[in-house]
């Protein structure tokens, strides 16, 4: 056997290895994901996702730019797009002869999948772009990372995995350019990035045109024209766009003005609308990121060339978006990885080199110890959140006929997908009309004003749940006090006394679910 031969199929290994260990590490939360023959996912927004692919199969190609079953009876015009519909749905086809759970699998695994594809790739890229060991350091950050793996995580379909995706993509593609590395890159760059713009708006533009600023610089006129796009590129990124437009439409809707001080209120229960602080951005980083900008500028000044700079503005800027919402910190771990190749270039010594990065970990490992072995009040939510979800699937049933559900506005997309019925209330912001409303009629002791919200918006169930939780939360929404005595209270006594306008049809240890009688 040649050396060559050997090489290919040590080299062939070495990268199943690596998307295996991908694909182990976002699927590491599986106990919390299948449990009791039954898929459970990370949040409201992943059913939310999952009721618009039920959809999908029930219609195929039909567009998707109102959502009824949040909301109800108004609906929202949501900014959720089409493509990560698409890859779920197609691979629940895949999955149906092998499961009648072909759909939830679909669901749980398109994220992971995606993550092992993005890995896959750059094992590949990296092979032309930085040959030698240190490209192994940016396969493994991407890997390893926490916020990463959340990203990519089991049970999270999430439109988050496939903007990571396509945008690592499209960065993989800008540095072979600024490389000068043989390619298509030009082509990669416009489907990446016209992709990612389609799946959502908002972070691939604000990334996109630092990336195009950050070309500038590194475009001296030696090599400007070979950073410029090509009319094959351009004609591709604005086709997809014209696309995405036609099958989409613009969703530009905001939130009326009445909601404004609502949605802040709100907000804070949203963990990737937090600021983060700089001790998480080293779990999720290590601590080179510390000193990766400088790294990296030295290794500049050492080939005399510009990409190296040029990363580490843009790692300045990922860092100062991270820390101001949480939700950057997805890219920033991103673009983390892809400057390690450079940075630790730098050092002179690869054993050095190696120990640095390997030392850096540090704050990595602590994160991962805490996510794999918790202390005992994360385990006892972990253990009471999966209790939630199961409590509610078997109190479902309960709810034969038509009509809308009241419900915990982030227990609200799970009760709609497992029912088919349309929610009062929902998880994202366009819900929030319906989430005040909801949050009303478990405060208030007024049985007139309770039992008008249920008919203003034709609400057929009512879900009762544990009350300090409720009250707290939507005493904070509404931005008013805790009141002594609630609806949520009444509704879940051991023995209630419910209004003549709702009847007990179903309970369980956690749940009750209320019928609206008729008149």
């Amino acid at each position: 056997m040649s050396d060559s031969l050997v090489r290919r199929i040590y080299s062939l290994l070495s990268g199943l290895l690596i998307v295996a260990a991908a694909f182990f590490t976002y699927t590491w939360n599986a106990k919390t994901v299948f449990f009791e023959d039954g898929v459970y996912f990370a949040d409201g927004d992943c059913y939310a996702r999952m009721t618009r692919v039920q959809m999908v199969l029930e219609h195929p190609f039909s567009p998707l730019r109102h959502h009824d079953f949040e909301n109800y009876p108004q609906g929202t015009t949501p900014h959720t797009t089409a493509p990560l519909d698409f890859l779920i749905a197609g691979l629940s086809l895949v999955l149906k002869p092998f499961s009648a759970q072909s759909l939830d699998l679909a669901g749980a695994y398109i994220s992971p999948l995606l993550g092992a594809l993005l890995v896959g790739f750059l094992w590949w890229w990296s092979r032309k772009v930085f040959p030698g060991s240190l490209r192994w350091p940016l396969l493994l950050t991407v890997v390893l990372s926490p916020i990463l793996v959340h990203g990519f995580q089991l049970g999270r379909p999430d439109h988050q995995s496939l903007i990571l995706l396509l945008v690592g993509i499209a960065w993989a593609a800008e540095i072979a350019l600024w490389r000068n590395i043989p390619g298509r890159w030009h082509l990669v760059s416009a489907i990446s990035w016209s992709l990612a713009l389609w799946v959502s708006l908002f972070e691939p533009a604000i990334l996109l045109l630092a990336t195009l600023l950050l070309r500038t610089l590194v475009g001296v006129p030696s090599r400007r024209h070979a950073l410029l796009p090509d009319r094959t590129s351009l004609i591709v990124f604005f086709a997809i766009l014209v696309i995405w437009l036609l099958f989409d439409g613009w969703r530009g809707t905001g939130l009326p003005e009445a909601y404004r001080a609502t949605f802040w209120r709100w907000a804070q229960n949203i963990g990737e609308l937090q600021h983060t602080s700089v001790h998480q951005i080293f779990a999720w980083c290590g601590w080179l990121l510390a000193v990766i900008p400088a790294l990296l500028v030295l290794r500049s000044l050492q080939v005399r060339a510009l990409p190296g700079i040029a990363w580490a503005v843009m790692i300045l800027i990922l860092t100062a978006l991270a820390l101001w919402h949480m939700r950057w910190g997805y890219f920033l771990a991103l673009g983390f990885a892809f400057a390690l190749p450079t940075a630790l270039a730098a050092i002179p010594w690869k054993p050095v080199a190696w120990a640095t990065f390997l030392i850096a970990l540090w704050p990595i490992a602590g994160e991962w110890d805490d996510n794999l072995f918790p202390d005992q009040e994360e385990l006892r939510s972990r253990n009471e959140n999966l209790a939630d979800a199961v409590l509610l699937r078997s109190a479902i049933p309960a709810m034969q006929n038509p009509g809308s559900i009241l419900a915990p506005w982030w227990l609200t997309p799970a009760a709609v997908y497992w029912s088919h019925h349309p929610g009062m209330g929902g998880s994202s912001h366009q819900s929030l009309p319906g989430i005040v409303d909801t949050a009303e009629f478990y405060t208030t002791n007024d049985p007139d004003k309770a039992e008008k919200i249920l008919k203003d918006h034709n609400v057929r169930y009512v879900i009762a749940y544990e009350p300090s939780r409720i009250v707290e939360n939507s005493a904070q929404i509404l931005g008013t006090p805790q009141p002594s005595s609630s609806f949520a209270a009444e509704l879940f006594r051991t023995r209630p006394v419910p209004p003549r306008f709702l009847r007990l049809v179903n309970q369980n240890r956690f749940f009750r679910i209320y019928e609206v009688t008729a008149d």
